[in-house]
């Protein structure tokens, strides 16, 4: 009985391009404003922003809440709401809450089974409850999806080989240009991911790196910990004159690298070939630089493509994942069973012992001899029988194949008022 007020809109890397998903890459103030914009449309909300998804859940109000929830996502892009729409996949009550755990799961990423998705659901939740946006629903959805990512990734192999975009870009790294340990490699911007694309890139064992980052003190951290070196942010353009390798994953809210930098780079390479990958959203390498000889520049959709032996062990265990997945949606949907019924059984147990308490005092007042060992007696009857009356039909509202149409019956049937 998962509510249908439950809603979703999700934005992601199968239903948009880049182009869209980097106008709603937004940063912690964007996401805070969105959650202010739409607060006055649902009365529960989370908004899960990463690199390749932007996503609204959400408690309707009423059925145009979801259209009103796009106009204002489409607002903060920058676009029209009809422009948004034919990139946005929507879902409601079971459907949205299942596509959560998928993805906090791991199956819904770029690559599959990627770890840092599980701790983005995690903070979501946490950041809508920072907003006061963040009610028992959502809540209690957020922490089934937290428990069905952490269950896939103990008891399954999703995880396996520690599949992400930032190892996915060295291998595409490698698959354009061969043995790595013959190549420099420049890390450029050393937030999560970049510090994530250095290791994997020292853990290939490319020949030589170098990292670059506007505060040089997590350059110097993260180069002494992997053996590489630090390059200033204003020696940027010199150092990629001189390395094979580029992988860009800076934080920025527009482009780093633009053509006419890129093409001076490119023009003091003496011809030799530069290969760009840029993995962050929004993009840092402008896309038009793409046409410049020698540049090679692939931006992070290129990752899709691929397929190697660790991501195909990891989609082995997809069957095993989706399992989990079910059992924790059944598990919410119990939940919601519970929750949307306890106003009926507290409604109905009220008026059953209203009843009982007016009818052994009645019995009591009539029986006026009984002394208090047999008084005891009356009232332990009174509340067994009421006990044995409300078992069946409280049984039967929370059992998993409880009708709605029980509740409504004994609301009709005893006049409650379970409000």
């Amino acid at each position: 009985m998962i509510p249908t007020s439950l809603f979703l809109l999700s934005v992601n890397h199968r239903t948009a391009p880049l182009t869209v998903r980097e106008r709603l890459a937004l940063d912690a103030p964007g996401r805070r404003a969105l959650l202010d914009d739409l607060s006055g449309l649902a009365s529960e909300l989370v908004a899960l922003v990463t690199c390749n998804r932007t996503e609204v859940y959400g408690l309707a109000r009423d059925e145009r809440t979801p259209d009103r929830a796009l106009a204002v996502l489409a607002a903060h892009a920058g676009l029209a709401a009809p422009e948004l729409d034919q990139h946005v996949e929507r879902h409601l009550g079971a459907d949205a809450a299942r596509h959560l755990f998928r993805v906090a799961a791991g199956l819904d990423s770029m690559v599959v089974g990627e770890p840092q998705i599980l701790g983005q659901v995690r903070d979501a939740a946490a950041e809508a409850q920072r907003a006061g946006a963040l009610g028992p629903v959502l809540g209690r959805l957020f922490n089934h999806a937290v428990v069905a990512g952490k269950r896939a990734r103990s008891e399954t192999g999703i995880s396996r080989g520690a599949g992400s975009v930032s190892q996915a870009a060295v291998e595409l790294a490698g698959s354009v240009l061969g043995h790595l340990p013959r190549r420099a490699a420049l890390v450029v911007g050393l937030g999560e991911m970049g510090q994530l694309v250095a290791r994997n890139l020292a853990a290939h064992g490319v020949g030589s790196l170098a990292v670059c980052n506007r505060t040089e003190i997590r350059s110097r951290s993260v180069a002494e910990a992997l053996g590489g070196r630090v390059v200033r942010w204003e020696d940027l353009d010199d150092a990629l004159a001189a390395v094979d390798i580029a992988i860009t994953a800076t934080g920025a809210p527009g482009v780093v690298l633009d053509r006419e930098r890129l093409a001076a780079v490119v023009a003091a390479r003496g011809g030799a070939p530069l290969l760009v990958i840029d993995i962050a959203v929004p993009r840092d390498v402008d896309p038009q630089a793409s046409d410049l000889p020698g540049l090679v520049l692939r931006d992070v959709d290129a990752l899709q493509s691929l397929r190697g032996a660790g991501l195909r062990a990891r989609e082995e265990a997809v069957p095993a994942v989706e399992a989990i997945v079910a059992e924790q949606l059944a598990e919410f949907g119990a939940w919601c069973r519970t929750r949307a019924v306890l106003p009926v059984i507290r409604g109905l147990r009220d008026r059953v012992e209203t009843i009982r308490e007016q009818e052994v005092e009645k019995a009591l007042r009539r029986l006026g001899h009984l002394d208090a060992r047999d008084r005891e007696i009356v009232q332990a009857l009174g509340h067994g029988l009421a006990n044995k009356f409300l078992h069946q039909p409280v049984t039967r509202l929370k059992s998993p194949d409880a009708s709605e149409d029980y509740a409504r019956a004994l609301v009709a049937l005893f006049d409650l008022d379970p409000d």
